[in-house]
C-alpha cells in the first residue's frame, strides 16, 4: 500500500517543479518592393502557425498582399506527461463483482495538466490578438501617411490660391523675424511651407492694403520729397520683411531635408537586400540634392537681405531731399 502512494507523491512533486512553457509563435509577415519602404523590411506580426499567417496576409488589400510573404517556423507543441494508470494495491483485485474506483490523486494530476494546457491556449490566443491589432495599427498608419502624401501632392499641383497663401505667410514670417520674434517667424514659415504643399493652414491676413494700380496714360508729378522718402523706406522695409520670411521658410525646409537625409543614411547602412539598398540610395541622392538647393536658397536670401539693408541704411543717411526751389534758412 505504501509503495504506490510513494510513487504518486513523487510524481506530483516533479510535476509541480516543471515550469509552464509559453508557446512561441514563429511566423511573421515580410514585405518587399515598395511595400517594404512603406512598412519596413523587418518582420511584422506574430502568428502561431503558417496557416494563420497566410490567412491574415491574404485578407489584406491587394497592394499589401501582393508585396508580402510569410516566413518563420511552427512553435513546439507543449507536451504533458500522461498520468500514471491506477493500479490496485497488491492483494486486491477487481474480481468479486466490485468496479474499480479512480484514484483521487490521479484525478488531481489530470486536472492540473488540463489547467496548464488551458493557460497555454489562452496565452497563444492573446498573443495572436495582440499581433493582429499591432499589424492593423501599423497598416492603418502607413495607409494614412500615403493617402496624406498623395493628397498633398495633388493639392500642391493645383491653382494659385495655395501659392498666394504661402507668400502671405512668408511675409508674415519676415515681419516676425524683423521684430525679433523667432518662434513666431518659425511658426509662420511652417505655415508657408504647408500652404505651398497644399495642406490646410489658417487664413493669412497680411495687414496691408494692396497698392492701387496707376491709370494708363496718366503721369503724376510728385513734388513732396518727404512723402517719396517715406514711400521708398516703406518699400524697402516690406522687401526686407519678405526676404526674412523667405529665409525662415528656406531654413525650415532645410531642417526637414537634413533629417530625411540622416534617416535614409541609417536605412542604407542597415539594408541587407541589394535591391532595397539601391532604391534607398537613389532616394538619398535626391534628398541630398534637395538639401543642397535649400542651403543655396538660404545663402541667396542672406545676400539679398544684406543688399536691401544697405540700401535702407543709405536712404536713412541721405534723408528726404529738399523741395525744388526751396531755400535754406539760417
Amino acid at each position: 500500500m505504501k509503495k504506490p502512494l510513494t510513487r504518486l507523491l513523487a510524481f506530483l512533486f516533479i510535476l509541480a517543479l516543471m515550469p509552464a512553457q509559453n508557446a512561441l509563435a514563429g511566423w511573421q509577415i515580410h514585405y518587399s518592393g515598395k511595400a517594404a519602404k512603406m512598412f519596413g523590411y523587418g518582420g511584422r506580426g506574430n502568428f502561431a502557425t503558417k496557416a494563420q499567417c497566410e490567412s491574415y496576409r491574404t485578407s489584406r488589400p491587394g497592394f499589401e498582399s501582393m508585396n508580402s510573404y510569410c516566413s518563420g517556423f511552427d512553435p513546439p507543441k507543449p507536451t504533458v506527461a500522461p498520468a500514471p494508470a491506477y493500479r490496485p494495491p497488491s492483494g486486491q483485485s477487481g474480481s468479486g463483482g466490485q468496479a474499480q474506483q479512480p484514484d483521487p490523486a490521479a484525478l488531481a494530476a489530470q486536472r492540473l495538466q488540463d489547467e496548464v494546457a488551458a493557460k497555454q491556449r489562452a496565452q497563444i490566443a492573446a498573443m495572436e490578438q495582440a499581433a493582429a491589432a499591432l499589424q492593423q495599427q501599423q497598416f492603418d498608419q502607413g495607409k494614412s501617411t500615403l493617402a496624406t502624401d498623395l493628397r498633398n501632392r495633388l493639392n500642391a499641383s493645383g491653382g494659385a490660391n495655395g501659392q498666394t497663401l504661402s507668400d502671405c505667410w512668408a511675409a508674415r514670417a519676415g515681419q516676425a523675424a524683423q521684430r525679433g520674434d523667432r518662434a513666431g517667424a518659425k511658426n509662420y514659415a511652417d505655415y508657408s511651407i504647408a500652404a505651398r504643399e497644399g495642406k490646410s493652414v489658417p487664413a493669412c491676413h497680411a495687414g496691408q492694403s494692396p497698392a492701387v494700380p496707376m491709370p494708363q496714360g496718366v503721369t503724376l508729378v510728385d513734388d513732396d520729397p518727404a512723402r517719396r522718402f517715406t514711400e521708398e523706406k516703406l518699400q524697402l522695409d516690406n522687401r526686407i520683411a519678405a526676404l526674412h520670411g523667405k529665409q525662415e521658410e528656406t531654413r525650415a525646409t532645410a531642417e526637414k531635408k537634413r533629417a530625411a537625409v540622416e534617416t535614409l543614411e541609417k536605412i542604407s547602412r542597415s539594408a541587407t537586400d541589394p535591391k532595397a539598398k539601391q532604391e534607398t540610395d537613389t532616394l538619398l541622392a535626391e534628398a541630398k540634392n534637395t538639401l543642397a538647393e535649400a542651403l543655396e536658397e538660404d545663402r541667396r536670401a542672406t545676400d539679398e537681405i544684406g543688399r536691401a539693408e544697405s540700401e535702407l541704411k543709405a536712404l536713412n543717411e541721405r534723408g528726404p531731399a529738399p523741395r525744388p526751389g526751396a531755400t535754406a534758412t539760417r
